[in-house]
């Protein structure tokens, strides 16, 4: 079984919630166990890292740290995960932030510790074969539009995961739980971030633009990996319709979701609506019809 330290991060316990949830169960059926670092703190996530960069390396630092001796690092979070990224390369080469951590009571050792995003820990064991044998509800028939965003594979010098402009990796996950994933525009476009606090039209714009373009690619669905993103994605889709041009309304979820569905994960563990779990059901039904009738 492969082991991985855990960094949950703070959006995983608060918003999204269904991610934590959904990312434990799935791993646990791939084989893979999670170690949650003990006593974590808060990464910084986007805001800290505008104001103190060095603040955001030693908030990452601790949490590397206090990693040592479990694993590598999983951190289902893009922000998360690349802030993760970039205390790594900044502490393997800055001995005075090393010096400082140690001061507040932890040590980071260089070379002791990698991180890994959700989906790369996922990609890896999708490579391993883990996901033989273990796809019981294969999602057939449903077309899912994987949205990676700007943070999970950019940029490059950071992320070192998959394509940065053409990213392949949650497709290839898709495809091996029985999911059609489409080929579409906006896979790499940012949702706005955080700008939505600031800029309301035209985060909303730029939302409307990426779900129009996986509507217009015949997604029943859209994947991600960022609890930003999904709330972005998600939420204000009634809005959207009526003033920023959205086509048509299309559900948002985590991948890790779809992947326990697809391994027989139910209830809270996955957390899918009922409107999402029709739509699977749906699907898988047409695509039986299709075969038996493909079939005389």
């Amino acid at each position: 079984m492969t082991a991985y330290a855990y960094y949950p991060g703070c959006s995983l316990e608060s918003s999204a919630k269904e991610y934590d949830s959904s990312i434990r169960a799935s791993f646990k059926k791939l084989g893979i166990e999670l170690k949650e670092i003990p006593d974590w703190s808060c990464c910084g996530s986007s805001p800290t890292h505008k104001v103190d960069k060095d603040m955001t390396v030693m908030l990452s630092g601790r949490n590397l740290a206090l990693a040592k001796g479990i694993g590598d690092v999983v951190a289902p979070c893009a922000s998360c995960s690349l802030n993760l990224k970039e205390a790594v390369i900044e502490l393997e080469h800055d001995s005075s932030l090393r010096g400082a951590l140690k001061e507040a009571g932890v040590e980071y050792m260089p070379g002791s510790v990698s991180v890994v995003s959700a989906v790369e820990a996922a990609t890896r064991a999708l490579d391993e074969g883990a996901y033989d044998g273990v796809v019981a509800n294969p999602l057939t028939g449903l077309k899912v539009a994987s949205y990676y965003g700007c943070m999970l594979v950019r940029p490059p010098k950071l992320a070192r995961f998959d394509d940065p402009e053409n990213p392949t990796s949650m497709d290839r996950i898709m495809e091996a739980v029985g999911a059609a994933p489409v080929d579409w525009s906006h896979k790499t476009e940012c949702c706005g971030n955080s700008a939505i606090m600031a800029n309301r039209d035209m985060t909303l714009n730029l939302i409307s633009n990426i779900l129009n373009a996986a509507t217009a690619a015949g997604a029943d669905i859209v994947a991600t990996s960022c609890p930003l993103c999904q709330l972005n994605l998600a939420a204000r889709q009634t809005l959207m319709r009526q003033k920023y041009g959205l086509k048509a309304e299309i559900p948002v979820v985590y991948f890790s979701q779809l992947v326990g569905a697809a391994l027989g994960i139910t209830g809270s563990d996955i957390d899918l609506s009922g409107e999402v779990l029709g739509l699977i059901k749906k699907r898988q039904s047409e695509a039986q019809a299709k075969e038996v009738a493909a079939n005389g």
